[in-house]
């Protein structure tokens, strides 16, 4: 007897919600779907506007959950409405904040809409409906002569990842697929709507034939009048109507699973930008629009690589071979002089003055010469099984010393830029018919260097110029793509997940043929590199003396580290002399090499940071100008209006409808704007930059004034208590910086506070016969107790701001390492106080920058 196989109905969550690993791939699965209906375009849209809790409310806002549903003493124990505005309370419990938040996942809906070719009644019964079809695996090319980008048969069950409902209304192109009914006559039917419930799939000893999903034809109706009837935004209604599109399919999705906040939603607009490369589909667009930032998003764009310092173009064909064009930008040719080019490697091939003007050099490389020593135990015929495919890649240093670049005649560029570049697009990634394979190349995942670069440069960390070779590049520093196709490269299969390929030898393979491809540039740049060097020790023998005489004072150095470990007995006192000067000597040269080396790494910041001023400074005079037309503006509107429409005309109105709540509403803007103008031109005044005898309590007076208003705002109490008469010799601006700092990280510790007590600074100057003590203190929440080594504060870069939703870093990890640098600059100690709670920090200054009376009179 034989029985046949039941499918449990939890397959579908197996396939589905569990399969899918994040709600960006679900969303990527759907948009793909698009494409293989040879639609121009996929439309995502967000309704998010109300969906996701927020620190703050508009009063509109606040009125509109109301409206919903949401429990008024629900929000009034978690906000409070303060200058037309509802904000959060102080101390609110979290449980309450998360209550809110589930609630209002309700709101949230999501669409993925596009103007394809649409579903008849028989696709919707043989295809949509049949777990894991074939049809895509079968019939790879669209009406149009797309490669269909899906092939699996259960990329619609991604939706199951993003919600619990789904509402797909399709209308078909009549050109294209012919109805018919049950009993194959024509249909009056021009589309159908199709609902599931995906919770239906749950319940025990359920099988997939029992669950059933709702079909109804639909007569007499546009593709444009289905939107219409969604009550999508203007610009979603827009796109469709510019071209009088007559089909398509609209997916809704209703009670998602995920929270969709602003930062989800610029998440996943970034990893749409990369999901073809920026050379592919033309003909296919992706755009993105979500109700919380209706002017955020829009059409989804890859980024070009045009500054660049090496790339690869590299072809392989089905015989093995790859043919690969190394293009060169890294050096200013012009510059490069004579003697780098008589030497005899560059008389070589690719490497004369003739091809640096090219700018480029070819080569062709079959896999076996890739791979030496593989093909002799190629038994299975890997190389056979890999195809064809493209390669395109990027090299581009983030950063480079001025030794280096003198020395290598590096072409300027902006590396603050590729930075960010890097940032956004670096990484190689796979695609396959125009479509990204996730998540290869993906940054913040465990796939970013799916090639391994990472762990050659461990294996090799030689530097580029090392005369034994051995350079392998960075991963950080590259960018890239792969292009395959499912024709071509049969071998390389999907994992059920869509979450990368799955990993045969083919693949593993292919990707030490890459690894090869990038071994070229290596050896290339590296060579050029050591063949600079070397013409540089040729040019400059002034250098290469210096070097010799820092080696020779290193061993002086060493061997008089080595004579008093021995004891050795004094010489004579002309040789001991002779010898002290010469080991002093030694000594400096260490001294100054070691503090050479430091000052280079603050200066790499401290640029960064001088630009910024040097941008105040150049704009200073407008700022001025736009400060000075900040006063009492808005008092002459409103004594012009007053004749007119007097104050009491509207005091029944609403403050947002009140046209004098509205003014000093503007007015308080303006005293915000004015209060970062003044820090801002203030700061750079040539006064603050010349040192001169400060007054303490003069000058602490002054800055609490420049703060007062922020400090009003957040309700925040500054005491200070400063002994008489106290006087430093000092820049002024070095105080803005410490203090401003402290400040910055005051107000942010109050931010975080959940504990509902008074804000409060207080600001402590003290002296001795001997010190000037500074203590600063606040009752904020005080140092995370994460931190390990509190002192770990003062290193560069060490932050502990990070997203909300990500846990990325987000602060820049300076504001305490400058307050160190500048108090160190200036003689200073510095401690950091135990207190029971909140923040405090103890400056310690020699007596000596204290005047006497008579200097004080003299001043």
């Amino acid at each position: 007897m034989k029985i046949p196989f039941k499918v449990s109905s939890r397959t579908a969550r197996l396939i589905g919600r569990e399969n899918v690993a994040t709600a960006k791939g679900a969303i990527i699965e759907l948009v793909k779907n698009g494409y293989d209906a040879d639609s121009r375009y996929s439309i995502v849209y967000i309704d998010n506007e109300l969906s996701f809790f927020k620190d703050k409310l508009s009063v509109e806002e606040y009125d509109k959950l109301c409206t919903k549903g949401i429990d008024n003493n629900l929000l009034q124990s978690i906000y409070h409405l303060m200058d037309d505005e509802y904000i959060l309370n102080d101390g609110v419990d979290s449980s309450l904040i998360q209550t809110l938040s589930d609630q209002l996942k309700q709101f949230a809906s999501l669409y993925v809409i596009d103007c394809g070719e649409g579903m008849t009644h028989e696709i919707i019964k043989n295809y949509w409906m049949i777990i894991g079809t074939d049809n895509k695996s079968t019939n790879f090319y669209t009406k149009k002569g797309r490669i269909k980008a899906g092939a699996k048969g259960i990329g619609r069950f991604a939706m199951d990842k993003l919600g619990a409902n789904c509402e797909m209304t399709t209308i078909y192109d009549k050109d294209v697929h012919h109805d018919y009914d049950e009993d194959g006559k024509e249909s009056p039917f021009c589309g159908y709507q199709w609902i599931v419930a995906w919770d239906d799939f749950e319940g025990t000893n359920k099988t997939l034939d029992s669950v059933n999903a709702d079909l109804e034809g639909l007569k007499d109706v546009s593709f444009i009048d289905c939107v219409r009837r969604m009550n999508l935004p203007e610009s979603i209604n827009a796109v469709l109507r510019e071209d009088t599109f007559e089909h398509g399919t609209i997916l809704k999705i209703t009670n998602l699973r995920d929270v969709w906040d602003d930062e989800s939603v610029k998440l996943l607009f970034e990893d749409l930008g990369v999901l073809v490369p920026p050379s592919e589909n033309k003909d296919y667009s992706i755009i993105l629009r979500s109700s919380s930032l209706p002017a955020e998003y829009g059409e989804v764009e890859s980024s070009v690589c045009d500054d660049f310092d090496f790339k690869i173009e590299a072809h392989a064909d089905s015989k093995q071979t790859v043919h690969i064009k190394i293009i060169r930008k890294e050096n200013l040719v012009e510059a490069l002089p004579p003697s780098f080019f008589a030497r005899p490697n560059q008389q070589k091939a690719n490497y004369t003055k003739a091809d640096f003007e090219r700018g480029y050099w070819e080569t062709t490389r079959t896999f076996a010469q890739l791979l030496p020593g593989f093909n002799v135990t190629d038994y299975a015929q890997v190389f056979s099984r890999i195809g064809s495919f493209d390669f395109v890649f990027y090299f581009m240093k983030r950063s480079a010393t001025k030794k280096d670049e003198v020395r290598f005649f590096y072409r300027p560029c902006a590396y603050n830029l590729r930075a960010d570049w890097l940032q956004k697009f670096g990484g190689i990634k796979l695609f396959r018919d125009g479509f990204r394979v996730r998540p290869y190349g993906e940054r913040n995942d465990s796939a970013f260097d799916w090639l391994g670069l990472g762990a050659r440069k461990q294996k090799s960390p030689a530097g580029i110029a090392k005369p034994e070779g051995g350079y392998r590049v960075e991963v950080e520093n590259v960018a890239g793509s792969i292009c395959i196709s499912r024709l071509t490269n049969v071998e390389f299969e999907d994992k059920s997940s869509r979450e990368g390929l799955q990993e045969n030898s083919a693949f593993q393979v292919f990707k030490r043929l890459i690894q090869g491809i990038i071994a070229i540039f290596e050896e290339d740049r590296a060579l050029i590199a050591r063949e600079l060097t070397a013409d540089d020790e040729y040019r400059n023998g002034e250098a290469r003396d210096m070097r010799q005489a820092e080696e020779l004072a290193k061993k002086i150095l060493a061997k008089q580290r080595e004579r008093q470990e021995n004891n050795q007995k004094e010489p004579g006192r002309q040789e001991k002399g002779e010898r002290y000067s010469m080991e002093l000597l030694a000594a400096l040269n260490e001294k100054k090499t070691l503090e050479i080396e430091q000052l280079r790494e603050e200066q790499k910041v401290l640029r960064a940071l001088a630009s910024s001023g040097l941008m105040l400074a150049s704009f200073s005079h407008d700022l001025s100008k736009i400060h000075d037309s900040l006063n009492d503006r808005y008092d002459k509107i409103q004594q012009n209006l007053l004749p007119f429409a007097s104050e009491e005309m509207y005091v029944d109105r609403e403050d947002r409808k009140n046209p004098y709540r509205l003014m000093d509403k503007a007015r308080s803007t303006d005293q915000k704007m004015q209060n970062w103008l003044r820090f801002s031109t203030g700061i750079i005044k040539k006064d603050k930059r010349r040192q001169k005898l400060v007054d303490i309590k003069a000058y602490t007076e002054s800055l609490l004034q420049t703060w007062a208003g922020i400090f009003e705002q957040r309700a925040i109490t500054v005491e200070y208590e400063i002994a008489s008469k106290l006087k430093m010799r000092a820049f002024e601006i070095d105080f803005d910086s410490i203090f401003y700092n402290l400040f910055s990280n005051s107000i942010e510790a109050f931010n975080m506070m959940r504990v509902n007590r008074p804000r409060k600074i207080e600001i402590l100057w003290t002296s001795t016969d001997k010190e000037i003590i500074c203590e600063y203190k606040d009752n904020g929440t005080g140092l995370s107790s994460d931190i390990v080594t509190p002192e770990d504060i003062f290193k560069p870069l060490f932050t502990t701001k990070r997203n909300n939703t990500t846990g990325e870093e987000i602060g820049t990890g300076l504001g305490m390492w400058i307050v160190k640098l500048i108090a160190e600059d200036n003689d200073a100690r510095i401690n950091l106080l135990n207190l029971n709670y909140g923040f405090g920090i103890r400056f310690v200054y020699p007596q000596k920058y204290v005047q006497s009376v008579n200097e004080l009179t003299n001043e």
